[in-house]
């Protein structure tokens, strides 16, 4: 898997500037796991493959679990049958520890207009009603889009209803990530507070 992200990375519509590279931590497990095996035959783990340049699990990387297992129509090549179902999203609760340890660049209270699904891509469609945090990435009081790195959209979003979302920004395409690390709660106003 590792290798395989590293030199065929996955490539999307929405990331065409940039491929998607592995986490840090799939570049540290699979060093963990081929090094002694390098070592016994008298090589070096390669410094094409060092995992200090990858980034970390809370941003832009590819991670195991971001790879859902899709069908595919052996016909046309085109995707089928995707669900939410095939996700797993690790929840992840809005405390004050959790927002100061990952440095979200943005906190927005939305309402979600709709989840956009196009093959593996998945866009989260929502209406900013309240800016509490921003960073580089302008965000108006209007519909944005909430980009996501897979097939998944971790944390989950539900049409119709009204969220604090905490996430990252991808700064040179002037964008909001909605990607696994980032938290999504059903609003309520002592969540607002917390992080103003």
């Amino acid at each position: 898997f590792f290798l395989c992200a590293m030199y065929a990375p996955i490539c999307t519509i929405d990331f065409q500037h940039e491929p998607i590279k592995p986490c840090k931590s799939v570049c540290e497990r699979a060093r963990a796991g081929c090094e002694p095996v390098l070592i016994r035959y008298r090589h070096a783990w390669p410094e094409s493959l060092a995992c200090d340049v990858l980034k970390i699990l809370t941003f832009l990387c590819i991670f195991y679990k971001s790879m859902p297992d899709f069908p595919m129509d052996s016909n046309n090549g085109n995707c089928r049958g995707t669900s939410i179902d095939r996700c797993k999203c690790k929840p992840i609760k809005a405390t004050q520890k959790t927002y100061l340890r990952n440095n979200y660049n943005y906190v927005i209270r939305a309402k979600v207009k709709e989840v956009k699904t196009k093959c593996h891509d998945v866009t989260a469609v929502v209406e900013v009603k309240e800016i509490l945090k921003s960073s580089l990435v302008n965000i108006p009081k209007d519909t944005v889009n909430l980009h996501t790195n897979s097939g998944c959209l971790c944390p989950p979003l539900s049409a119709n209803e009204e969220y604090i979302i905490m996430g990252y920004e991808d700064e040179e395409r002037s964008r909001l990530l909605l990607v696994e690390g980032s938290i999504a709660e059903k609003w309520k106003d002592r969540l607002g507070k917390k992080v103003k």
